[in-house]
């Protein structure tokens, strides 16, 4: 080992003896607030406030990358024929404050670039952003009079009671190996896992099996009542809005770029298809500036091929494709993979039938006077 070398190894080892036992101090803090808080909603103490219309909450525990917007689209996408669907979500890393009810002028900096995600593919529903459900709630009932509400990112957001919530966890982090922030991935202690009504199982391997989806509840110790459910990320072909009738193919020169939790398996499935060239990530959520551009646009200039693209993924999408930075070459040759999710085990209408049935009979519950 080089002199370099094993002065880092030492330094390593210094902060791992020091560091680690502070981050489980701060993790046992931080879990034992998040536990009493839990508790006080669940004493009646702090209160949670119910509305007399369906309210579905899709969340997770584990911070980051858990696979929930593709779901929030799959229960949108099965409610929007025949009800007024309303989205509400916090708006993670927008530059505006309060409710924002969404307008097609509205852009990522006003309303987060998930909710512009959803907005772009879903015209006909309500998009709205608050930092406080209630507020976003009452100046939706006020204004826009929905049938039906989405919580998006709620799990935490014990203020508001939803009819349905449905917690997602990502299959490649069980929360039973976990632990609350900073020494874990965890937002809050996995008892809290209790709280769903319904339990989606995200990113599974595709060839998952009855064994290994057996074991994996018997470790994940649902209540007898919650429903579990295996799905796994199906990506669909790439899209660019301003070169429709053009398809890449296996001898397409990529770049890859990502702004994600983890960009792992994006990045695996674009060098199954295409001759990736180079990889270029950034912090989730993150927000391009003019020396980010610079690296892309010199990336894609080194390039000397002419059949050469980047392609990105669809929430890096909305926050890219208007950057002032980029060069209109640049922009017009960046496409990006949109994702949906496929149920494991044949269970696609069994879930269908639960979120169809609870809006259904939660309508019906909420339209009797008192």
């Amino acid at each position: 080992m080089s002199g370099n070398k094993k002065v880092i190894h030492f330094l390593w080892k210094l902060i791992k003896r020091v560091l680690f036992p502070l981050l489980w101090l701060f993790s046992f803090i931080y879990g034992g607030i998040l536990f009493v808080r839990n508790k006080l909603f669940d004493w009646g103490r702090l209160k949670e406030k119910k509305y007399d219309l369906p309210i579905i909450s899709i969340g997770n525990i584990t911070v980051g990358g858990t696979g929930k917007t593709p779901l929030t689209e799959y229960v949108i996408r099965l409610l929007a024929d025949k009800y007024r669907i309303a989205l509400l979500s916090r708006g993670y890393k927008r530059k505006t404050k309060g409710v924002v009810i969404a307008t097609a002028n509205n852009t990522v900096e006003d309303i987060g670039d998930e909710p512009k995600q959803i907005q772009t593919k879903f015209p006909g529903i309500t998009v709205t952003v608050a930092e406080k459900r209630t507020e976003g709630i009452e100046r939706l009932l006020q204004e826009k009079q929905p049938e039906v509400i989405v919580l998006d990112d709620a799990f935490q957001h014990r203020y508001v009671k939803p009819g349905l919530s449905i917690l997602v966890i990502d299959h490649n982090r069980p929360l039973w190996s976990d632990h609350p922030f900073p020494a874990g991935r965890l937002r809050e202690p996995r008892a809290g896992q209790k709280r769903a009504d319904i339990i989606v199982v995200s990113k599974c391997p595709e060839g998952l099996t009855v064994a290994q989806k057996d074991l994996f509840i018997k470790k994940l110790h649902p209540h007898p009542k919650q429903q579990v459910f295996f799905t796994f990320v199906k990506y669909l072909p790439p899209v660019n809005p301003g070169r429709a009738g053009y398809r890449l193919n296996n001898e397409t020169e990529i770049i890859a770029l990502a702004g994600i939790a983890n960009p792992k398996p994006f990045f695996n499935s674009l060098e199954e298809k295409y001759h990736l060239k180079e990889k270029i990530t950034f912090p989730d959520h993150h927000a391009f500036n003019k020396t980010d551009c610079k690296q892309i646009e010199i990336a894609f200039q080194n390039i000397n091929a002419g059949n050469k693209a980047i392609i990105t993924t669809e929430k890096d999408f909305m926050r890219i494709k208007d950057i002032p930075w980029l060069s209109e070459e640049t922009r017009s040759h960046i496409w990006y993979i949109p994702i949906k999710i496929s149920f494991l085990f044949d269970e696609e209408k069994k879930f269908n039938l639960l979120i169809k049935n609870y809006v259904e009979k939660d309508k019906k519950n909420s339209s009797v006077p008192e």
